[in-house]
């Protein structure tokens, strides 16, 4: 679904070049959950930014479904590490804005809206404002905006990392739940070793800057999982040695 062919990408710094990520070589196969880690620097939301079509990669190309990734897509949905929920609109108006901006029947997808809305824990909150809702309920709002298009690829860059632990782990879990009854192809950025393990498929690990394709990890536990396993220690562990022996 997603194939990442030897991208890089160099910024313009004061003194000289900033080469964030060096020759990534990456796929992704459809349904497939991907999570990116790697140490503060490293490029993850870049590589997250170019899958998604907002930032042009200095070299290589990233390709969606065989298509060449030139701009934002329809398909694809990006979710970030704060919701950025509009303060006047409701939870369903948050919701429903893609559907707006792309000009889309707003009237036909009311129902889908209500639909996420209550698949995240949210039923009866649909009229009420981004403030009278908690940091982790208004991600979950950020989620079903996300997945109000039924895109087929999901970009997640560390959208829970803001929260308090407990909330953290109850949305890690909620997530594991949705992309189990409804797959989808996910590439979720996280500085969480733990996080990656508990919800992934194959964790890719990045050196530190510039950023390269340092190991794939396949995780082969079954779900549902929560981190206080012997397996997942295990895994997370390893992959703690890999970025501590860069």
């Amino acid at each position: 679904m997603i194939v990442v062919e030897r991208v890089s990408r160099v910024f313009d710094g004061k003194a000289e070049p900033i080469v964030a990520l060096d020759g990534i070589d990456l796929e992704v196969g459809e349904h497939e959950f991907v999570a990116v880690i790697g140490r503060s620097g490293c490029g993850k939301s870049t590589l997250l930014r170019i899958v998604a079509g907002l930032l042009a990669p200095t070299a290589g190309r990233v390709l969606v479904a065989g298509e060449p990734v030139t701009r934002p897509r329809r398909d694809v949905a990006v979710m970030f590490q704060r919701p950025a929920l509009l303060p006047w609109r409701s939870v369903l108006g948050n919701v429903l804005l893609p559907v707006e901006v792309h000009g889309l029947d707003r009237q036909k997808h009311i129902a889908r809206a209500h639909e996420l809305l209550e698949l995240v824990g949210l039923a009866g909150f649909a009229a009420r404002l981004p403030h009278e809702l908690s940091g982790g309920m208004q991600q979950r709002v950020s989620l079903c905006r996300s997945l109000i298009q039924n895109p087929a690829v999901m970009l997640m860059d560390e959208p829970f990392s803001a929260l308090d632990a407990l909330t953290r782990t109850e949305l890690s879990a909620e997530l594991q739940r949705i992309w189990w009854e409804h797959p989808r192809t996910v590439v979720f950025v996280t500085h969480s070793v733990e996080e990656a393990v508990v919800l992934a498929d194959r964790v890719a690990v990045l050196t530190p800057r510039p950023g390269r394709l340092h190991e794939l990890v396949e995780v082969d536990i079954p779900r549902p999982r929560t981190a206080h396993t012997a397996r997942v220690a295990a895994v997370s562990g390893a992959l703690h040695e890999l970025l501590t022996g860069e």
